[in-house]
């Protein structure tokens, strides 16, 4: 997960450094006056962002996962991009300081990898994919550096409540012996965490700005709800975990 993370942020910076250059050449009749210099006069200003997302978990298994004699000898969780779409509306609170509220619809897909020894059937792993489909409520303070012509960099941090609006049972398919063909692994559609963010504000002609922001989300919530059954007895906690890659027009 660290590793990908690193390897988003590269990314960012990349797509900051190559995106800077062009906007620093844009002025008025070829000089190097700011773009929209009035831009941060106003109190309210309003949005929409675009960008991709993978959601993760946090997860606390059983110290004593895969002792001897224990069918489920480990589990080990994983990812795949998603996309997010949201609206953004920010209050200025100071020259230095915004009040940011961007509600956002966002699709993503978790899984948990079981390895597991049944009897009769050996040693073998087994993948549940967990498909959300999340609304993001945030509300963050946004600090930002002083302008330098046309681009400033800037953090955030706050508080955020997400709804998992897919949050549902996972079945998987019976096998020929009869037995069970359904498990359970339900996860609470209710969580509360924090946010910290870095981004670039790039100033534009015609009294608009664009940035490119990279988010962290922390869940504090354990989502998992206990079902009586192997796949959800071993586990202590899952926390949700996600990064995010924006770009916003404001």
């Amino acid at each position: 997960m660290r590793r990908r993370i690193l390897q988003t942020a590269f990314f960012l910076a990349l797509f900051a450094s190559s995106v800077n250059q062009p906007l620093h050449a844009i002025s008025f009749k070829g000089s190097r006056t700011p773009n929209t210099p009035l831009y941060d006069s106003r109190i309210f200003h309003f949005g929409f962002s675009l960008g991709m997302n993978l959601m993760n978990f946090s997860m606390k298994a059983d110290k004593n996962l895969g002792a001897e004699g224990d069918t489920l000898l480990g589990m080990r969780h994983g990812f795949q991009p998603g996309f997010s779409v949201g609206v953004v509306t920010d209050l200025r609170m100071g020259r230095f300081f915004n009040l940011r509220c961007i509600p956002t619809f966002s699709m993503g897909q978790r899984s948990i990898t079981y390895k597991t020894a049944l009897p009769g059937q050996g040693i073998r792993n087994e993948t549940k994919q967990i498909e959300s489909i999340m609304l993001f409520l945030p509300l963050e303070v946004k600090w930002k550096a002083a302008r330098m012509l046309n681009n400033r960099p800037y953090v955030t941090a706050g508080f955020q409540y997400t709804l998992d609006m897919a949050s549902r049972k996972l079945k998987k398919k019976g096998n020929s012996a009869g037995d069970e063909d359904e498990y359970r692994l339900k996860l609470d559609r209710h969580d509360i965490g924090v946010t910290v963010g870095v981004g670039w504000d790039f100033f534009l002609p015609y009294n608009n700005k664009l940035a490119v922001e990279l988010k962290l989300y922390f869940g504090l919530l354990d989502l998992l709800v206990p079902d009586n059954n192997i796949y959800t007895d071993r586990i202590n906690s899952l926390t949700s975990r996600m990064v995010q890659l924006n770009i916003t027009f404001e």
